[in-house]
């Protein structure tokens, strides 16, 4: 269980560039990754453990991304729990907004009620803190990797 599926959802790129910034640490730590800039459930097996790492804008008043939104709908539509999957999610959005990480909050919230496990804690980027989020996430991607290689020693 070492390969990490890194879907993004992005409006203006920087869930883009946090999930690029993200790979190569995944890969120094000996896990396998593949990017999904649109990602789409057919591609995913959901026979067999999976790992899904979820980068992810909000947009709008609390959107998910427009390349996102099919893959939420897919989702929506299986009537089988998602009990093989882990995964983690990295929100960016804008605090000075009411809807701020409402597309991370509400995967995470989606992903539980379909029996999927979170690994460690949700990882929401505020971009008036931290404009160069990719750089912010290198914080929290170690420990997140700890988590990952937890499960695997289990």
């Amino acid at each position: 269980m070492s390969n990490i599926q890194i879907l993004v959802g992005s409006t203006l790129g920087g869930a883009e560039y946090v999930a690029e910034a993200i790979q190569p640490l995944l890969e120094e730590a000996g896990f396998d990754s593949e990017l999904h800039f649109d990602p789409d459930l057919n591609s995913l097996s959901l026979q067999q453990d999976q790992i899904w790492l979820i980068c992810i804008s909000t947009h709008g008043a609390g959107d998910y991304p427009e390349n996102f939104k099919p893959f939420v709908e897919q989702l929506q539509q299986v009537n089988a729990p998602l009990n093989d999957v882990r995964y983690g999610v990295v929100g960016i959005g804008d605090s000075n907004y009411d809807t701020y990480c409402e597309a991370s909050k509400n995967i995470d919230f989606l992903l539980e009620d379909m029996g999927a496990v979170r690994l460690g804690e949700r990882f929401d980027i505020d971009v008036a803190e931290h404009p160069i989020p990719e750089d912010h996430v290198l914080e929290w991607i170690p420990m997140w990797i700890e988590d990952l290689n937890d499960i695997i020693e289990d």
